[in-house]
């Protein structure tokens, strides 16, 4: 007698392996590991395309002022386009040497600041030049250079702080000082023939 409200047995699966009782072999199916998709050769834009290397590269974006050499642009573009670098990407490249030379441009000058300032610290310190004369051998030194120097050597003793190196601030001074003891032995008699090179150089004179 069946009891109705028994639970009805389990339909029987496809699997061997379900019928225990009956003593038939279990058949198990071994399970394969999932193969793994294979990744893009190429990792696609949003419009579907390859982002590698271009055909061509497009123009870089520089900085204000900054220029690239075009032999360098030629091979960093051979080497990017062998390595597949993106546009994108070796703008990135660009835009990272552009700051490395920021940086090393910034460091010479530095270095170029700190150099003028030993210069000048030089000639104060200098018993011949610097102390109390300073600023009088500062003044001697200029009248010199105002004188007989172009104002593109003014622009070159300013740019490069050359103007502050003791042995050309000893030269310019002694200079100024025989400009002006020439001045008061001569005074208003002063020939209006005399040369610079007589002035610079004493008795020594240039062929």
């Amino acid at each position: 007698m069946t009891d109705s409200t028994q639970a009805s047995a389990p339909e029987a699966t496809n699997s061997a392996a379900t019928d225990v009782q009956s003593g038939a072999p279990v058949e198990t199916q071994e399970q394969q590991p999932a193969t793994p998709e294979a990744a893009p050769a190429d990792k696609a834009d949003g419009d579907g395309q390859p982002q590698g290397a271009p055909e061509e590269y497009a123009d870089f974006k520089l900085a204000d002022g900054a220029e690239l050499d075009a032999e360098v642009l030629t091979s960093f573009k051979g080497i990017a386009k062998e390595l597949g670098i993106s546009q994108e990407a070796a703008q990135k490249l660009i835009d990272l040497q552009g700051l490395l030379d920021t940086k090393r441009i910034q460091a010479l000058e530095a270095a170029q600041a700190e150099q003028t300032q030993r210069w000048a610290d030089a000639v104060k310190a200098d018993k011949e030049i610097g102390g109390d004369n300073y600023g009088k051998t500062v003044e001697t030194a200029v009248k010199a250079i105002e004188q007989f120097g172009s104002p593109e050597l003014r622009t070159l003793l300013n740019e490069t702080g050359i103007g502050n190196h003791p042995e050309l601030v000893k030269f310019c001074h002694r200079i100024g000082k025989a400009l002006s003891e020439d001045s008061l032995v001569m005074g208003g008699d002063k020939k209006p023939d005399t040369r610079t090179a007589d002035v610079l150089f004493g008795d020594i004179k240039l062929s």
